[in-house]
């Protein structure tokens, strides 16, 4: 998985709620693992601070190419 500062990502969620969009703002390493700082695109103060392990899995995070 490819990811890039300012590329963006879509959280899924459970059905019948509108997936979350993000950008990433920067990556960064804690302990030795790699971590991405998320912006939410609707709410550019709120910041998420999420693993790689965690945005690989395909049922959480999925990358998309163009937002809307």
């Amino acid at each position: 998985m490819e990811l890039f500062v300012n590329g963006f990502l879509e959280k899924l969620s459970d059905v019948g709620n509108k997936p979350k969009r993000f950008f990433i703002k920067k990556i960064k390493t804690i302990n030795h693992n790699i971590h991405a700082v998320l912006v939410d695109v609707d709410d550019e103060k709120s910041e998420e601070l999420v693993a790689l392990s965690v945005i690989q899995d395909k049922n959480k995070y999925r990358i998309i190419k163009n937002i809307e």
